[in-house]
């Protein structure tokens, strides 16, 4: 798929595997690119060049994937490319950004590579743009960010990265030198403060919430910090278990702002608030469509449901070819959640394409837009019941509310738990037999011992924690957490991550454990926001995660466990997970 040349090699041991990054691949090399190599490799670069044989952005990302998967790959690498190749490396740093420092794009004022700037200020990371009459970049002014339109992936801003992003459009090669050359001698820069020092620590953007590294550090230097991001509400990030569990109990603390994911204040235009609807209206109506809908989701309650979820895990598990690469993520980890949501619902077999693909598909609308038609379909499920009393969620609120019942609550109840409780899922299964599988020890405990199951999804839960960071909350009135003081107004919100990783309560808690005998982990948060889907959340992943080990013991990777790929934004998920059920 690529062809690659080493043009040369870095200035000591000659390793670009240890050479802290200083290691740039330049993809379908264009205007400046001799110069650059030059340049850089005076430096103290090492340069690779790759011609990749796919024209379009879908075979530059797959030329590009290959190149990384090679052997003589280097570890972590700058990406720079020109034209299609330069959204292939955004597209390859948000999949795997463990493995690029930093991309630059090139695109000429006339190309067909849609390398675009807009100066929204929903923006998160700043991002240099320079043309043909500006070579010279400042890394530490702000600037409009850069964004991909790519078709059959979605559109990709450089505010979904985790690593800085250069984009050059210009058909100026000295242009082109100038700006590259000093955007990555600022990427390098000696550092010199202790680990904890605050001030050293990068800018905590919601990407980097994902990274228990960067949390640790935060968790070490304070319980409390600011939110540093551009566009980004006033927010603060409780950074320890200690810290969350008693701020959160905070009766100061209250959830009646209207927020989006990236903790950015919502349109007051937007009424219907797509994933974010329930957990961010007023707190007093939240309490009530929670008390109308929580006294059905209880441990006792969910355990009559489980034999409709084994037979859901079977039935999946049972279209699988066993000797075959599947990706269980597509085939079984996607679609589980969604039919037992049917299932917990009354929704006919008939309909449940349709509810699959308002989830999946409909729901990552940017800005959230009204779904009118799904609230009407719920309002029939819901007249059905009046009339024919059924064993579902629906059939029992609307049973025991009688006269009571007022439809618009249950509507917002149902689409909330709809919404809710089908990433979550995803992403704790998709996640935990991944981590299970690339910890081979644990899955053979698992296997050996199904009594530590239980134990297990809690271990799981703990450990991938499917959502990395809680609901904001309001301040309506000062708050001091350690030495930090948090004024009336601001949002705070708990990193999760920290919490579950914090070594005052967890022993070794960046390793997983199946065993793990006392695990109050915060997955589910914490407080009156606490997961309403909980029981139903536990007991779905113990279903599958349990009838996995049990028939396909065997079960392995389908390849190098390296090359998984993850979508990494302020929730981190695996984009497939190709594995072989029973390996020959």
């Amino acid at each position: 798929m690529t062809e690659t040349t080493d043009v040369t090699t870095l200035r000591g041991d000659g390793s670009g595997r240890d050479a802290a990054g200083r290691v740039i691949v330049v993809l379908n090399p264009g205007a400046g690119s001799g110069l650059l190599r030059s340049e850089l490799t005076d430096r103290g670069w090492q340069v690779r060049m790759a011609d990749l044989s796919g024209g379009d952005l879908a075979g530059c990302v797959e030329g590009v994937t290959d190149l990384l998967a090679a052997p003589d790959s280097p570890a972590r690498a700058v990406l720079l490319g020109y034209g299609e190749a330069g959204r292939a490396a955004m597209e390859i740093a948000d999949r795997h950004p463990e493995r690029v420092v930093a991309v630059v794009t090139v695109t000429s004022p006339r190309g067909e590579a849609a390398v675009t700037t807009t100066g929204s200020p929903q923006d998160e990371t700043a991002v240099v743009t320079v043309d043909s009459r500006d070579a010279v970049v400042n890394g530490s002014s702000p600037a409009p960010v850069a964004a991909v339109d790519s078709p059959g992936v979605g559109r990709l801003r450089a505010s979904d990265l985790s690593c800085p992003v250069l984009a050059l459009n210009t058909a100026d090669p000295r242009a082109v030198v100038s700006a590259a050359v000093s955007f990555l001698d600022g990427l390098h820069r000696p550092v010199d403060a202790p680990r904890t020092c605050p001030a050293r620590l990068p800018a905590l953007t919601p990407v980097l919430l994902n990274d228990p590294d960067v949390i640790g550090q935060l968790r070490e230097a304070g319980p409390a910090h600011r939110l540093n991001a551009a566009g980004v509400a006033t927010s603060w990030i409780l950074t320890g278990h200690g810290a969350t569990t008693t701020t959160l109990a905070d009766s100061r603390l209250v959830a009646d702002v209207a927020i989006t994911p990236g903790f950015r204040l919502q349109s007051p235009d937007v009424t219907h608030r797509g994933e974010q609807d329930l957990i961010t209206i007023e707190g007093r109506e939240h309490a009530r469509l929670r008390r109308l809908v929580g006294q059905y989701l209880t441990p006792r309650r969910v355990e009559t449901l489980r034999p409709r979820m084994q037979r859901v895990v079977d039935d999946l598990l049972d279209g699988l070819p066993p000797g075959e690469t599947v990706d269980l993520l597509r085939r079984f980890a996607l679609p589980l959640p969604t039919v037992v949501l049917c299932e917990l619902f009354g929704v006919p077999e008939r309909d449940r394409g349709y509810i699959h693909e308002w989830l999946v598909e409909r729901m990552r609308a940017v800005p959230p837009v009204a779904h009118d038609d799904v609230d009407d379909y719920l309002r029939a499920l819901i007249e059905e019941r009046k009339s024919r009393p059924s064993d579902d969620l629906l059939g029992w609120v609307v049973e025991a509310e009688g006269d009571r019942l007022s439809e618009d609550d249950l509507v917002a109840a149902a689409r909330f738990l709809m919404v809710g409780g089908h990433r979550a899922p995803t992403t704790l299964l998709a996640s935990g037999v991944a981590a299970l599988l690339r910890d081979r020890d644990q899955w053979t405990r698992l296997v050996d011992d199904p009594g530590l199951l239980d134990g297990a999804v809690e271990e799981l839960l703990r450990f991938v924690t499917p959502f990395p960071v809680g609901l904001a909350r309001q301040a309506t009135a000062p708050i001091e957490i350690g030495a930090a003081r948090i004024p009336e107004g601001d949002l705070v919100a708990a990193s999760l991550v920290a919490a579950n990783r914090d070594p005052a309560v967890f022993t070794d808690p960046d390793v997983l454990d199946v065993g793990r005998a006392a695990n109050p982990h915060l997955a589910f948060g914490h407080g009156h926001h606490y997961c309403l889907g909980a029981a139903l959340a536990r007991a779905q992943a113990q279903i599958a995660i349990g009838t996995l080990v049990r028939r396909f013991p065997a079960m392995d990777f389908a390849g190098d466990s390296r090359s998984l790929h993850y979508r990494q934004s302020r929730v981190r998920y695996l984009l497939e997970l190709p594995v072989v059920l029973e390996p020959k």
